[in-house]
């Protein structure tokens, strides 16, 4: 496939999935506003029913309240006695009282020709309310015996009325009709509370209570909606209504009936909450949708430009395979030289660790030049000694004198001795030490050091002083290594106070937390601020020419470095210099190996 080819490929293929997607979108926009829209009518719908269940049960609570208040008032001794035409005034406040105590609007009694007798209302005549002629209905149906009920239909400007009578009987003689006026707008009051319109209508479709009082009286059809509700008898929901603006679908209409009075209640329940949660999901919807777009256009950029780096990708292989199979002889060639010049590099190395320990040791040798001087008297004294004494020791066993000749020779003995343990030191001394790492007694290496330093240290007049702890330190180190390190500072302090008028040579030994600190102090000229960062290097040194190869502190730097140590040069402020060496003890560990 050719490079326009595939780019004709994949515009169309953007083409079909950009296509793809707006129709997918335009599907989930629209499944989920109706899903949303599904949903949000059904918890309004059963909020409202809960609500309607309530508001019609209030209206029958309260008619049911007074429904038996007409017979039990009918039945009362004092009633019968109203129709015998007592006191005016204590039949009212009998009637009065009655239709105080149990809540009623008016209580009156008329007699079987439906002429009022007496009523719980003050100043108003007898006769004004019109009789019997007003509540007919009830009226004829408590003159049959039975309990009369009559609705007194409202207006916008007064609430509805209903209306119990029952029959006054004087054995089977009718003698009256006690009525009850009950007023519904308690039950408006309670409706009032309610967001949404209720109201109850008869079954001739008039409303008969009501929380909108523009509503009250009149006939359903006589209300604009924005279309005729001809039907509220139904239970449950009977659709949407429309307000008076003209609007489709704005409303949800509920209703449940009252079987008993012949009523339905209905309420008008705005869906606006769920138009606007339905849009609130479509706006969800689409702004997922355009995530979900721009995440999928995303995918397919970044598919297309990793097409488009595998493609580089594999171009630059080739020429990287190209460039490497030209170059593979070259580094072929260099990689021979590189190990000819490893192997030349470790003969380096090697010959490098030899002239290293060659130094070592002809720094060693050099000292032992420079204390042979020394090494010479503290010999030839003893030799002359020990002549002189084996002559006397010969002559006194001549002469028979056992005990004293037995003295001379043991003097001999001695002198002999302590030669064997200078020679033993030298030996040591000058043997070639080796890389091991144990523990080692710094009093026994001081007390070696002194031992090869003492005829050099009698010869010179240096006074030298010791101050080492009762207890030994056990350090990690090599015996002749250290040796060679206490050697190199007590002989740089012996020759650093050559020239001083009282000279004086300071070795003190200490514990300070893990480490042992050895310091060698001396009163001689001190170190030149100049030189004092070269002080350790190899070759360097501020003595005389012939007088040192300007190798033993460096050698002695390297051993104590070695053995994880340190050694520090310092200027004294009383005049002089201070060599410190640190060295860490040597750990339970360790010395239960040794």
């Amino acid at each position: 496939m050719t490079r326009g080819s595939r780019r004709r490929a994949w515009r169309n293929l953007k083409l079909g999935i950009g296509a793809a997607m707006v129709a997918a979108s335009l599907a989930i926009l629209w499944l989920t506003g109706l899903a949303s829209l599904r949903l949000s009518l059904a918890e309004i719908e059963t909020r409202a029913e809960a609500n309607l269940a309530v508001q019609a049960a209030v209206l029958e609570r309260l008619l049911d309240k007074f429904r038996l208040l007409s017979p039990l008032l009918a039945r009362g001794p004092e009633t019968g006695r109203l129709v015998s035409g007592r006191d005016i005034s204590i039949d009212r406040t009998i009637t009065s009282v009655a239709a105080g105590m149990s809540g009623a609007e008016e209580v009156w009694l008329m007699d079987p020709l439906g002429r009022v007798i007496v009523t719980s209302q003050h100043g108003v005549p007898f006769g004004a309310i019109g009789g019997a002629a007003a509540i007919s209905e009830a009226f004829e149906q408590a003159s049959q015996g039975q309990l009369g009920r009559q609705l007194i239909p409202g207006n916008p400007q007064s609430a509805a009325s209903y209306i119990f009578a029952s029959p006054l009987r004087n054995g089977d003689r009718l003698i009256g009709i006690l009525a009850v006026r009950v007023s519904l707008e308690d039950v408006e009051q309670a409706w009032a509370l309610s967001k949404d319109p209720i109201l109850a209508l008869d079954e001739d479709g008039r409303v008969v209570v009501t929380n909108v009082p523009g509503w009250r009286g009149r006939f359903i059809s006589d209300i604009d909606f924005g279309r005729n509700i001809d039907d509220l008898s139904g239970l449950g929901r009977l659709g949407l209504l429309l307000p008076s603006t003209g609007a489709i679908n704005t409303h949800m209409r509920l209703a449940t009936s009252l079987p008993v009075l012949g009523w339905n209640v209905a309420t008008l329940v705005s869906i606006d909450d769920a138009r606007q949660q339905s849009a609130w999901a479509m706006v969800a919807a689409l702004l997922g949708c355009v995530i979900a777009a721009g995440g999928l256009w995303i995918v397919l950029l970044r598919r297309e430009e990793f097409s488009r780096q595998i493609r580089r990708d594999k171009a630059a292989a080739l020429r990287l395979e190209r460039r490497v199979r030209s170059r593979t002889a070259e580094l072929r060639k260099a990689n021979e030289l590189l190990e000819e010049e490893v192997r030349e590099r470790e003969q380096a190395e090697t010959n490098l660790r030899l002239a290293q320990a060659e130094l070592v040791q002809a720094a060693k040798l050099a000292t032992l030049g420079r204390m042979s001087a020394a090494l010479s008297h503290e010999y030839n004294q003893p030799l002359a000694a020990i002549r002189s004494d084996a002559e006397v020791a010969g002559m006194l066993i001549e002469r028979g004198r056992a005990e004293e000749a037995r003295a001379n020779l043991a003097r001999i003995g001695g002198m002999v001795a302590r030669m064997a343990e200078i020679a033993k030191t030298l030996k040591g001394f000058t043997r070639k030490s080796g890389t091991d790492i144990r523990p080692v007694s710094l009093r026994k290496v001081i007390d070696e050091t002194l031992l090869l330093l003492q005829p050099q240290i009698k010869q010179s007049c240096i006074v030298l002083t010791t101050d080492l702890p009762e207890t030994d330190i056990i350090v990690k180190g090599g015996q002749i290594r250290l040796e060679q390190v206490v050697i190199n500072l007590l002989s740089n302090a012996l020759d650093a106070v050559g020239g001083a008028d009282r000279p004086m040579v300071a070795l003190t030994l200490r514990l300070e937390g893990e480490e042992a600190v050895l310091r060698v102090r001396d009163n001689g000229p001190g170190i030149d601020g100049d030189v004092m960062p070269q002080i350790f290097d190899p070759f360097f040194t501020t003595k005389d020419v012939g007088a040192g190869l300007g190798l033993g502190l460096s050698i002695a730097y390297k051993i104590v470095h070695d053995f994880s140590g340190t050694l520090q040069a310092a200027n004294r402020d009383d005049g002089g210099a201070e060599f410190t060496m640190r060295l860490p003890i040597a750990d339970e560990q360790m010395l239960a190996a040794e």
